[in-house]
């Protein structure tokens, strides 16, 4: 995991700029996701807190998470104890991934008194924990008991315990002499292997960073081909942060299509060329590192029964394609039962009741060839021709209705692939919530609460916004019923933007009556159209554009759907920096 002793130190440092900041409110965008707004010095942080067994973490971040209505009960506990509370401090046990935060506040009766809140950053393990002076807890968001754990409780009442202690040297208590005592017992060992079984508080990208330094050729050479005051020089760097010394280097590391790959409180080398990003603050890089991480795990999380339906709808509508294409394949012998009829008919003094087969002339054919036909003795010559036929006509009717089944079938996929697209780049509560309740009214799911029978009218969350640099504001869609309501309210000389044959969201550029954009705000739009679709990871992405007039909606359509014949097409490539610089911020 790569959040590790060291980015915690960096962290609790930051929080230790804020000591005498004011803590003014306390939100809980999940059970175990707290965001503590804290006001002091002329200016408001948001300390934000994650808990969770996959992306758990400490850190400022810029954006406010969006809260549930209902918030869990250890989010009340913590309003209830810590609101309007004073942030004196913040320490790191040891190399200990975990810290407490400490409150100046009153209890109950108006007394000044001193809390801490504990967070445990240790994967699956960890934890927030309220606790008074003493170490006795208040609360926790994941409470332990014996049933859990054997080697340690955490219950309200007891005295707040540090984790078991793992057979790992303390790195912060390192000297240099042992560490080449145990390189020495190490030999052969790969060094990050060596880094990260001896000490506590490294992370396998820093074990391998270090072994890389150390080595100065491999992450994986032994022990015994690294230079010793190279292996000192690369743990004492860690040993300075985790003791409040130098400032670190908070770095992120990407890979080919831009997402973030590594973050770590130092400079990563393992990586040789690959795109990197240095930031001012360790809590900056957490930030950037989980922003996309942590929008797909709230997504997979809240959206888990839009995702199964909608995975089980695309899988019945592919089998179904799949059959309707193979019948219409079959649909194609018509042509071949109408001219078995056509050369029995013509041959008809030549057959006779009984016969099975025959070399029949065929008279449709400038060579007259001979042809062998099957025929069915229970019938007369005439009766096997009308059977032709009638198998001709069956082909015929069949074709018109299963192009018809397989077209609607296709239709279908191509919405249930717009909703998917949609709902991978859902960033919050609402864009699901819409996207459900579209899928309701679709009858792709079960309606429940007030979208029973139909349901209330959703109320649409407000469109992405951004501004071109020629000043013209560009409305997209996030979701189909976005689309619509966005479509169906623009005006006829607005112009409309759409990826070309792939699902994405409907952009709108406003123009006033007879306006004619740049040629540079016509290509942002593009790019814009491009970025919010599920080609934004492509290159010379094909952008559909034609003014609002021309674009219909059929009527029984599903949501989303619409069409057009008067457009233009460009190419542009997503810029995504590009793009999130004109979003414009509410």
């Amino acid at each position: 995991m790569p959040y590790d002793a060291g980015m915690l130190a960096a962290v609790c440092r930051e929080v230790r700029n804020s000591a005498g900041a004011r803590c003014e409110k306390i939100y809980a965008s999940g059970r175990e996701e707290i965001t503590i707004l804290l006001r002091g010095f002329g200016e408001t942080k948001r300390l934000y807190i994650n808990v969770g067994a996959s992306t758990p973490r400490m850190c400022f971040i810029k954006s406010a998470a969006e809260n549930p209505e209902t918030p869990p009960s250890f989010c009340m506990l913590l309003r209830k104890h810590l609101s309007g509370a004073l942030l004196t401090g913040c320490r790191q046990f040891g190399a200990e991934r975990a810290a407490a935060l400490m409150f100046e506040t009153r209890d109950e009766m108006g007394f000044p008194c001193e809390k801490s809140l504990i967070v445990e950053i240790m994967n699956k393990y960890s934890n927030l924990i309220l606790c008074h002076k003493d170490g006795k807890i208040i609360g926790a968001s994941r409470v332990v008991d014996f049933t859990t754990s054997r080697m340690r409780q955490v219950l309200p009442g007891m005295i707040y315990e540090l984790p078991p202690a793992q057979n790992k040297t303390d790195i912060t208590a390192l000297t240099k002499d042992e560490l080449y005592r145990m390189a020495a017992a190490a030999d052969d060992m790969p060094a990050d292997k060596f880094f990260i079984k001896s000490y506590t508080g490294i992370s396998p990208l820093i074990s391998r960073e270090a072994a890389l330094f150390a080595s100065g050729r491999s992450t994986d050479a032994p022990v015994s081909e690294c230079s010793g005051d190279r292996l000192w020089q690369a743990l004492s760097a860690l040993q300075t942060l985790l003791s409040d010394g130098e400032p670190c280097r908070p770095t992120v590391v990407y890979d080919e299509s831009g997402k973030p790959l590594e973050f770590s409180c130092f400079d990563i080398l393992e990586y040789g060329n690959a795109p990197k990003k240095h930031f001012d603050t360790p809590s900056l890089a957490v930030e950037e590192f989980f922003a996309e991480r942590g929008r797909i795990e709230r997504v997979a999380s809240r959206g888990h029964d839009i995702g199964r339906a909608l995975s089980s709808a695309k899988r019945r509508l592919q089998r179904k394609i799949s059959i309707l294409e193979e019948e219409l394949l079959r649909t194609k012998d018509g042509e071949h039962y109408k001219r078995m009829g056509d050369i029995i008919s013509s041959n008809l003094y030549m057959l006779k009741r009984g016969m099975t087969e025959a070399e029949l002339i065929d008279y449709y054919d400038e060579n007259l060839p001979t042809v062998k036909v099957t025929l069915d003795g229970r019938m007369s010559p005439t009766e096997n021709a009308q059977h032709f036929y009638k198998l001709y006509a069956k082909c015929k009717r069949s074709s018109v209705v299963t192009a018809e089944q397989l077209e609607l079938a296709k239709s279908e996929l191509a919405y249930i692939e717009t909703v998917e697209d949609a709902l991978d780049r859902a960033s919050g509560e609402t864009e699901i919530s819409e996207i459900r309740h579209e899928l309701t009214l679709s009858g792709y799911l079960k309606s429940k609460g007030s979208d029973k029978h139909g349901g209330k009218r959703q109320k649409i969350s407000p469109y992405l916004t951004y501004m071109t640099s020629g000043g013209y504001s560009v409305l997209c869609g996030k979701n189909n019923l976005q689309n619509d309501e966005l479509t169906k309210s623009a005006s006829g000389g607005d112009i409309w933007f759409h990826v070309k044959g792939s699902a994405g969201s409907h952009t709108i550029m406003l123009c006033d009556a007879g306006d004619e954009p740049p040629a540079e705000d016509y290509t942002e739009a593009a790019m814009i159209a491009a970025y919010n679709s599920s080609l934004r990871g492509g290159s010379s992405v094909p952008v559909d554009y034609t003014r609002v007039k021309n674009v219909k909606k059929p009527s029984g359509s599903h949501p989303g759907f619409v069409i057009y014949h008067t457009n233009f097409t460009a190419y542009v490539t997503p810029d995504g920096e590009r793009v999130n610089s004109m979003l414009v911020k509410k």
